[in-house]
């Protein structure tokens, strides 16, 4: 019976979905993107922009830890008084 947990393991760890996929195109502005969640809603959005939309559109794999900023927080200032 034992010989089941490792094989459930692995099929659980198999069907966990990976990251978030967005379909982006470049606006032509130092790096900036309009992006959809499927290709097909970005390739509509890059028709109503041609003016602006300067390559395909490209799948964008979001990473997870993005979430927050990635500036480090202002230093604490130390001042000789106590709180």
């Amino acid at each position: 019976m034992w010989f089941i947990f490792p094989a459930a393991a692995i099929l659980l760890a198999q069907a966990q979905p990976g990251p978030a996929e967005k379909w982006c195109f470049e606006r032509g502005q130092k790096g900036a993107q309009l992006c959809e969640g499927t290709e097909t809603a970005c390739n509509d959005l890059r028709k109503i922009n041609t003016e602006i939309a300067t390559g395909p559109c490209l799948p964008v794999e979001l990473n997870v830890e993005q979430s927050g900023s990635t500036t480090a927080p202002p230093p604490r200032s130390e001042k000789g008084g106590a709180n």
